[in-house]
């Protein structure tokens, strides 16, 4: 049982060793230049690719060495969404530049560094000072263009954030004429509102007047009742019928003939 355990333990120490390095492995990065030699003033070109491709925005530093180990030049380029990466330069043009073999490198954070060399003779011309100058301008026209292109997307952005911003305006204002329009029909629903209340309160007023001529005249008529109610309790003698009234009446004018006629 022990010799099964020891190799046990021997296996898994191997893969905590060894799974490091095959990851690190996985991420590698391969250059070379386009010619083995150059001399004097000649462009050197570089290529090179990283596996698997990094994400957007990496930027991949590149330094030459010379056989002393001094960088004669450095860059950091962009890769493309495939990984692959290039960059020239003009070789020469300094003292540093002194015939012997040279080291490319490539790295990047997380990837094992590739590396390639190349062999260079100095001569007797030297570049002018103005290929630099020159490099440096293109890559400063480079990134003019780039910023041009930033600023170009910038303005695109920027009207299409003032059209929605004229637009919600003129929503706004269609939105504001609307509600403007309402309350003014809503002043004047309240104005007929206002004059239909004063035309009933004048009705009420009018019936006020006849409900009260009304109970005046049911205390007339109570009072006429009151009064035949009593009529009808005194005694048949004493009640004035319009028959009585109108007997009484004869009487009174046969009387006065016969006095008359009396010598």
């Amino acid at each position: 049982m022990k010799p099964s355990i020891a190799l046990l333990s021997a296996l898994f120490a191997a893969l905590f060793i060894v799974s490091p390095l095959a990851f690190a492995a996985s991420n590698t990065i391969s250059v070379s230049t386009g010619a083995t030699s150059y001399s004097g003033n000649q462009s050197i070109s570089i290529t090179g690719t990283a596996t698997p491709a990094p994400a957007t925005g990496s930027q991949i530093l590149i330094e030459v060495s010379n056989p002393s180990s001094n960088v004669v030049f450095a860059d950091s380029v962009a890769p493309t969404a495939s990984g692959a990466f290039s960059d020239s330069f003009g070789a020469g043009g300094s003292s540093a530049w002194v015939s012997g073999t040279y080291t490319v490198t490539a790295s990047l954070t997380g990837y094992t560094a590739g590396s390639y060399t190349f062999s260079y003779t100095a001569t007797s011309t030297t570049v002018p000072s103005s290929y630099n100058v020159t490099k440096a301008l293109v890559n400063i026209q480079g990134n003019l263009t780039q910023i041009k292109s930033e600023l170009t997307a910038l303005q695109s952005a920027g009207a299409k954030e003032q059209a929605d911003m004229k637009g919600n305006f003129t929503a706004f204002n269609a939105a504001l004429t609307s509600i403007t329009s309402q309350l003014t029909t809503l002043s004047s629903n309240l104005n007929t509102l206002t004059t239909n209340v004063g035309t009933i309160q004048t009705d009420v007023t009018n019936m006020q007047g006849q409900l009260t001529t009304m109970a005046n005249n049911i205390t007339t008529l109570n009072t006429a009742v009151q009064a035949a109610s009593a009529a009808a309790t005194l005694p048949k003698q004493q009640r004035i019928t319009p028959t009585t009234r109108f007997l009484a009446r004869r009487r009174t004018c046969w009387s006065s003939r016969f006095w008359q006629l009396s010598p």
